[in-house]
């Protein structure tokens, strides 16, 4: 994995308490944590089978981003992928090296203000287009005055698709559907953090640049 890092910014306006600016920057680190987290562990499966005769030696599998094996289990791992229920998805930011997290590298809080966080640039790409999906999901929905029914509707689907894009991953990893509707469940409720906030108009836009530090 190309561990370059990206700067996603976040654009912010109005009056914030405390507890809304934790609970966003909470739901994006959560999400920026797992699809790091399933990449990891894709790239891990990946050097297996292209060193397959040496799958037993763990020093054949340097998984530099990850602080120990998950939760412990044994190589070749894949074999039977490690849990993702609540408690398990609720600390997987613990298992990750440090320099591998979200980082918080400017806030400016005005209105409008901006967030700027930092984390290895494939990751953060993937999070970008969530949350962008859900920004203008809502501007199409004003833009278009959709009544309530369509409206649901089509926010249900973009929620799907959103989720979708998490469980193909782990999917691919040989999940069993108790882990991936785990997964599903608490990738939407992240949403529902982020969605209050667009809805109230004090998250508007995102961005996304090269780290240039």
């Amino acid at each position: 994995m190309d561990e370059s890092r990206s700067i996603f910014r976040l654009e912010i306006e109005g009056h914030w308490s405390a507890e809304e600016l934790g609970n966003l920057l909470i739901a994006i680190s959560d999400l920026y944590a797992i699809r790091l987290y399933l990449e990891i562990l894709y790239e891990d499966r990946f050097q297996w089978m292209r060193y397959y005769p040496d799958f037993w030696d763990p020093k054949a599998f340097p998984t530099s981003q990850l602080r120990r094996r998950p939760y412990g289990r044994p190589f070749p791992w894949w074999l039977n992928p490690p849990p993702l229920g609540e408690s398990q998805l609720s600390r997987i930011s613990q298992l990750i090296e440090p320099e591998g997290r979200l980082e918080v590298r400017r806030v400016d809080y005005a209105s409008p203000g901006i967030a700027d966080l930092a984390g290895i640039g494939v990751v953060v790409g993937h999070v970008k287009d969530f949350v962008f999906k859900l920004l203008d999901r809502q501007d199409t929905k004003r833009s278009r005055e959709l009544d309530d029914e369509r409206a649901a509707l089509e926010n249900e689907r973009l929620r799907i698709e959103n989720a979708r894009n998490f469980v193909a991953l782990a999917s691919d990893l040989g999940y069993n559907k108790t882990d991936l509707r785990s997964l599903v469940l608490h990738v939407d409720g992240k949403q529902d953090a982020i969605i209050a906030l667009i809805e109230q108009k004090k998250l508007r836009g995102i961005s996304y640049s090269d780290d240039e530090r």
